[in-house]
């Protein structure tokens, strides 16, 4: 098993790192106070992984330098305290022995899973070839999406919702995408399979929250007073720390718990009931809302529906492409309005895309509508630029 060598100063970040290690970590931590005396004893320690507090590049490139002279591989992990400029830190992360840690957005399970892919650097492989899938799901996150999400190559789209009452912008899904540097903007669903299998989705999600939340003032300012749609996947659920992270992104980064929804899909509902419970109600009393996430195409308990604090059923794509003329999907849709209202929740159609699907959804006294009738997925500054022109228009 690899030894943690905590390099810092800061007394408060060596406990830090005890709490996050104990009781899963049975190997070694040792801490050192400065680069001096880490050197003395680094090339005795089994299998060194380096936690570096840093704060400045060249000063980092030049302990390292000075470190890996002394051992090698070295891994190291940089702690970084506030959000960093990924552009200064470029050249060092480019390295696959550098990694990053935001230690606001940390907890166990986020330090569990990059001590794991650090691991993967004193494995001698048996073939030159790369691992297949399978392995590196089992041993660590895919290096590639992991070093975009280091490198901020992920970007948030938001697709608003309209109030059929109304007929304002009454909220948005934000919904993420990959800028990859060679293939372009990617969708989701050529990158989301992956995270999910891996676990990469926690801390992808944790950063969606961060990014919402720091969009949230500017959309406020264009005049939305609604809520920001997050997905939720059921992997997060597994996450013991998934509520007392997102407590504490909202703390640190000053977000309106009011201004926030989470979407869940009925396949986190079906997971571990009573870890999914206590977590919805705990973010519920700080007035966070969550909606059911395509509902009808899974398997939702009646009973759990009544007795969580979700406030809002979004209707499948699937069952509106089918409406008006199909008669099985028209009846599906109907069922869930009405059961939505006699369960005092609101209901959104999601996949609006014709004027006969919104008629339809409007007869049949639908709250709120999301779709390619509206707008697509566009991104931030894109979605700024809508709201201000509605607001302008409902004004006159």
């Amino acid at each position: 098993m690899p030894t943690l060598v905590l390099v810092s100063s800061s007394p408060s970040l060596e406990a830090c790192w005890q709490d996050w290690l104990y009781p899963w970590w049975q190997g070694q931590l040792h801490c050192f106070d400065s680069i001096k005396s880490t050197v003395s004893v680094l090339q005795h320690l089994h299998q060194p992984i380096l936690l570096l507090d840093v704060s400045d590049p060249e000063q980092t490139k030049t302990d390292l330098e000075q470190l890996r002279t002394h051992q090698s591989p070295l891994p190291a992990v940089f702690l970084f305290k506030d959000t960093p400029d990924l552009d200064a830190w470029e050249e060092l992360l480019d390295n696959p022995l550098n990694d990053y840690l935001q230690l606001c957005g940390s907890n166990p399970d986020t330090v569990r899973r990059i001590i794991r892919y650090c691991s993967l650097h004193f494995r001698t492989p048996a073939k030159p070839e790369p691992a297949p899938l399978t392995d590196q799901v089992l041993s660590g996150y895919d290096p590639e999406l992991w070093r975009a999400l280091q490198k901020e190559e992920f970007e948030l789209f938001y697709q608003p919702r309209i109030d059929l009452r109304q007929g304002e912008i009454c909220g948005a899904e934000a919904l993420i995408r990959w800028r990859h540097p060679e293939k372009g903007l990617q969708s989701p669903d050529t990158f989301i399979p992956q995270c999910e299998a891996s676990g990469l989705i926690v801390p992808m999600g944790y950063w969606i929250i961060q990014e919402a939340g720091r969009a949230l003032p500017a959309i406020q300012e264009a005049g939305m007073e609604g809520r920001i749609g997050i997905n939720l996947s059921f992997r997060q659920f597994q996450d013991t720390y998934l509520a007392s992270t997102i407590e504490r992104l909202l703390d640190e980064h000053n977000m309106s718990s009011q201004a926030m929804e989470f979407e869940l899909t009925e396949t986190a509902l079906c997971n571990d009931e009573e870890h999914v419970r206590n977590t919805i109600e705990q973010l519920s009393r700080r007035g966070v809302e969550f909606s059911l996430d395509d509902f009808g195409t899974g398997y939702s308990s009646f009973s759990l529906l009544q007795k969580l604090p979700i406030t809002t059923l979004k209707i499948d794509k699937s069952f509106v492409d089918g409406i008006p003329g199909n008669p099985d999907d028209e009846e599906i849709v109907r069922a869930i309005i009405n059961l939505a209202h006699n369960l005092n929740k609101q209901v959104i159609a999601e996949g609006v895309e014709t004027r006969a699907q919104l008629e339809f959804l409007i007869r049949h006294d639908c709250d709120q509508v999301q779709g390619f009738f509206f707008s697509r997925p566009v991104p931030l500054d894109q979605f700024l630029t809508l709201v201000s022109r509605r607001q302008k228009q409902s004004s006159l």
